[in-house]
């Protein structure tokens, strides 16, 4: 069976990558459309634990991504952040201030522990100052935009891994833009207000609560496209994790199994939590979906700052990232 499906994988593979991200495209935009507060509620429920392995495996963990120490450095600021967000979720005040500086600390760490021109690593470092002066002052302000940013993050790492052209980034940019554009234009809002998509809450999750999350101070239009375009973006998001960028990272590899994979990259206690986790979540889910889903939610916030901390190191970094090695 492996064998007659190689021939047809690796087709797959070498296929034009607008082809790749196509499928996805249309399959995010439909489902956005179509039921998007239970795509909202469903998508980090069933797919959520599974892409932060995956954002984990690839970014620090697999061979030949980041030397361990800078992985036990991150873990520092990274599980700080988490502890403070397990501490909102039982009750406690919030740190909103307190949480981004822990990201960006993360950022500072993986920046000192890099061979770097140094001007290079003193631009970066000028950025992180700028970002703490602004965390300081709009602290939510930057908590969102990095919630809805790193939605994109996915899609320039895939790139980049796929080792696209400048024509392959332009066409795949612009086929996700115009389905973004289409979005905010407002050109499905007609078939939102006929099918009543937006109007029945998805298991206690409301577009009311999305909107104060996502698009805090937008009129109600502009919230309701603005929390539409998320729906959208993260869908994409989770087919990049999950398919696109780990057939870009096998490609020319000699291929294993999934699981003979996960064990060598996350090694055997790694790959049973991350299995365990995967478990829980939904089924924590069947007794209260719209709460598990805010409590996965708070408690993933870290893998953002994870994302950023690592591209900042590889855009000064004297070696080579790891989709060029």
């Amino acid at each position: 069976m492996a064998a007659a499906l190689a021939p047809s994988l690796a087709d797959r593979e070498r296929a034009p990558l607008v082809w790749r991200l196509a499928p996805f495209c249309a399959a995010a935009l439909i489902l956005t459309v179509a039921a998007p507060l239970w795509m909202l509620l469903l998508a980090p429920l069933l797919l959520g634990v599974p892409h932060v392995v995956a954002d984990l495996r690839y970014l620090l963990l697999a061979p030949g991504t980041a030397p361990r120490r800078l992985a036990w450095a991150l873990l520092v600021p990274l599980a700080a952040l988490t502890v403070l967000r397990v501490a909102v979720v039982v009750g406690m005040p919030g740190w909103p201030r307190v949480e981004v500086l822990l990201g960006l600390a993360a950022v500072i760490v993986a920046l000192v522990l890099v061979e770097a021109a140094g001007w290079k690593r003193a631009l970066a470092f000028a950025a992180v100052a700028a970002l703490a002066a602004v965390a300081f002052a709009w602290p939510g302000l930057i908590a969102l935009t990095l919630g809805h940013l790193h939605n994109a993050i996915a899609v320039g790492l895939w790139l980049a891994w796929a080792r696209a052209s400048a024509r392959e980034i332009v066409v795949s940019t612009a086929l996700i833009g115009v389905c973004a554009l289409a979005i905010v234009a407002g050109a499905f809002d007609p078939i939102l207000a006929a099918s009543g998509a937006w109007t029945a809450p998805a298991a206690g999750l409301d577009l009311d609560s999305l909107a104060a999350s996502l698009a805090p101070g937008l009129g109600a239009t502009t919230a309701v496209r603005v929390v539409l375009l998320f729906a959208f973006a993260q869908a994409l998001h989770y087919a990049v994790w999950l398919v696109l960028l780990p057939a870009a990272a096998r490609a020319g590899r000699e291929p294993r199994s999934l699981v003979t994979s996960l064990r060598a990259d996350l090694g055997t206690a790694g790959l049973t939590a991350a299995l365990l986790a995967s478990l829980a979540v939904p089924l924590a889910g069947l007794i209260d979906a719209a709460g598990t889903r805010a409590v996965y939610l708070s408690l993933v916030l870290f893998h953002g700052w994870l994302e950023v901390a690592l591209i900042a190191r590889w855009a000064v970094a004297r070696e080579a990232a790891p989709w060029a090695r």
